[in-house]
């Protein structure tokens, strides 16, 4: 098997998570036998992006290849962040011929740890390969201080009576092993235990690949436990693998106006998982068990009036494993009720703050908007507007600590509808900024503020 060459750009995230890749291969001999492989990947878990700089190249797009060589690299967080600029530099990366090396960012966001794996290629990287096998391996990057036990499973096997595959100490890994291309499952368990942290089922493997599987942890904010994933290293870079032992959950934001409160409900209307969610709040989390991890779990909810316990709404989410989802909620009572849910990032960037600003405005809901969040007292007009924003949709800006102003623009003709500040947003905060029309409807607007 032979890779067909890639070019690169800076170190962007590419998941939901905080992980990214780029591979550096051969194009200009057949056998590559000149050349090794190098990836980058940020596997810090509270990181902002980063961009990898090799040799004094800004932006690395000048690298098809490398060769046997040695390679000096500095790392940069991309955010604006006068602190943390450039936080890793003065180190090396040594390419092998016939290897791929993964060098791993991790750790602390301030401070990251760096660890290179690799793997050797020889064999499997040969046009005439057709031995059956991959080569795999795993590393325990979590930022738990604990050891795990890994487990390489047949697909769809029970962990019953099953003798541990590796146990890897923190920052440890286990070096390649051959395995037979096919579907598996891998467990990752506090070591000595049966307490699953990650799993993953189905995972196909074939012959000729090389492979590692990175056990990491990260925080949500709103969450005093950790979560926990799997993160597969690849040809292609990297990504992250659905924890299917991790819970997932749902909450609802209330915006609708005409009711004191809303009550929610959960798989029937009679089953009430929140009494009251007043007017412009943001309801607890709602645990929701998935049954089949490997398809839509279908979960009913219902909105009522507390006055009259009328159903105001219904919807049908579908759910799966290892998933945070927002109900948003809008309307009024005297003309429709509007809900709509999407996937919420929650992951805390400890150098950085998270800004979730949802379009709630039913007034508006013919119309996107777009804002500006720019530095308090600084003139609007010397800023871009963001993205649009659609109707029960939200959009998600990252910012330094700090006051700012908030701007609110009708799309399509750039009307200001909503000016206002937010004081007092520091790192590491993942807050909520729900636009809405006024408690009785229409204008004037209003933001509600939460923080998790």
């Amino acid at each position: 098997m032979f890779i067909v060459s890639k070019r690169f750009i800076s170190f962007t995230l590419i998941t939901s998570l905080y992980l990214s890749g780029c591979v550096y291969v051969a194009d200009d001999d057949e056998e590559g036998d000149s050349y090794g492989y190098a990836q980058y990947v940020n596997l810090v878990p509270q990181s902002p992006e980063i961009e990898f700089i090799v040799e004094d190249e800004s932006e690395a797009t000048a690298y098809t290849y490398v060769t046997n060589s040695t390679f000096d690299i500095e790392f940069n967080q991309i955010l604006p962040n006068t602190e943390n600029d450039d936080f890793i530099s003065e180190d090396s990366l040594k390419v092998n011929k016939k290897n791929l090396h993964s060098y791993i960012l991790y750790g602390d966001a301030d401070a990251p740890s760096t660890m290179e794996i690799n793997i050797d290629i020889s064999d499997i990287y040969d046009d005439d390969f057709d031995d059956g096998y991959a080569l795999v391996q795993f590393a325990n990057l979590a930022n738990i201080n604990d050891a795990v036990d890994v487990y390489i499973l047949d697909a769809d096997a029970s962990l019953t009576n099953k003798t541990v595959d590796y146990t890897l100490a923190a920052e440890d890994y286990s070096g390649e092993v051959s395995l037979d291309a096919g579907d598996y499952k891998l467990v990752f368990t506090e070591s000595g235990t049966d307490t699953i942290l990650a799993m993953k089922n189905d995972i196909s493997i074939e012959e000729g690949e090389a492979l590692s599987y990175v056990f990491v942890s990260y925080e949500n904010a709103g969450f005093d436990d950790p979560f926990y994933s799997i993160i597969e290293l690849n040809d292609d870079g990297a990504r992250q693998l659905t924890n299917e032992a991790q819970d997932s959950y749902l909450r609802v934001s209330n915006n609708i106006v005409g009711t004191s409160a809303i009550a929610v409900a959960k798989d029937s209307s009679s089953s009430t998982a929140i009494e009251a969610l007043y007017f412009g709040d943001i309801s607890p989390l709602i645990s929701v068990d998935i049954d089949d991890t490997d398809d839509a779990n279908s979960v009913d909810i219902y909105l009522k009036d507390t006055d009259t316990s009328a159903v105001l709404e219904s919807t049908s989410i579908d759910m799966y494993a290892d998933q945070i989802v927002m109900l948003l909620s809008s309307g009024d009572t005297s003309s429709t009720v509007t809900a709509y849910s999407h996937t919420e990032d929650l992951r805390v960037i400890d150098t950085h703050a998270k800004l979730l600003i949802a379009h709630n405005i039913d007034n508006e809901s013919s119309t996107s908007i777009t804002v500006k969040v720019i530095e308090q007292g600084s003139n609007p007009d010397s800023y871009d507007a963001s993205d649009n924003i659609s109707y029960l949709s939200s959009l998600n800006i990252e910012t330094e600590a700090g006051d700012y102003d908030i701007y609110v623009y009708d799309a399509d003709t750039d009307d200001l509808l909503l000016e206002t500040t937010v004081y007092d947003i520091e790192k590491g905060d993942v807050i909520n900024l729900i636009l809405s029309d006024y408690d009785y409807g229409g204008a004037p607007y209003q933001l509600f503020r939460y923080t998790n």
